[in-house]
């Protein structure tokens, strides 16, 4: 018996609808399937991208700002600088001559630095200066050093080395200083003992 017409396209639908079906159940788990990644495999894949993140950047005639808060927390000018930035380093290295000038809060001068080139770890908070390091505070005090070490959140600067303190009319020459950055709370070290001065 010859089927109708419309029984023929019933036929093709029905059969269309079925691979239709069959084809977005199929693709479905494929995607699910791809998109399903160990936990291994995942971080395979980050540790491969993060190998290759690396951003290194260069600049002459450096002039930068720290703000926080909206308030000028230090200046620091230097020849020079190249910054390092990848999952685990970040750091700028400023060539110089190099110039750190440090606001109290109220945005007035508190000590200028001045040094042959610095690191600074932004991560850290952390400055490192090298090379004929110089403190000089507002009121006339006074540090050298051949290197020091800043960690700004907590306003604390040290040195293992020999350094000339200068406070007006005294100073001191010590193999170790531990101070504030206006230089009016420090540990000299002299001679394997210590000095505390207030």
């Amino acid at each position: 018996m010859p089927t109708s017409c419309p029984d023929l396209v019933m036929q093709e639908t029905d059969i269309l609808v079925r691979f239709s079906l069959l084809s977005g159940f199929i693709f479905s788990l494929f995607v699910l399937s791809c998109s399903n990644l160990s936990e291994y495999d995942n971080q395979q894949i980050k540790e491969a991208l993060a190998d290759s993140i690396l951003s290194t950047t260069e600049s002459w005639d450096v002039n930068m700002n720290i703000i926080e808060d909206g308030i000028r927390i230090l200046n620091l000018k230097g020849d020079y600088a190249f910054t390092i930035k990848q999952t685990d380093l970040h750091e700028t290295r400023i060539s110089g001559p190099v110039s750190i000038k440090i606001f109290k809060e109220n945005g007035q001068l508190k000590s200028t630095v001045t040094c042959d080139s610095a690191l600074y770890k932004p991560d850290d908070a952390q400055f490192e200066m090298f090379g004929e390091v110089r403190v000089i505070t507002e009121d006339g005090r006074k540090l050298r050093s051949e290197y020091l070490k800043w960690e700004r959140k907590i306003d604390q600067v040290s040195t293992p080395e020999f350094v000339i303190f200068i406070s007006p009319p005294d100073s001191i020459a010590a193999n170790g200083f531990y101070g504030d950055t206006d230089l009016t709370n420090y540990t000299l070290n002299e001679g394997g003992g210590q000095v505390v001065i207030d």
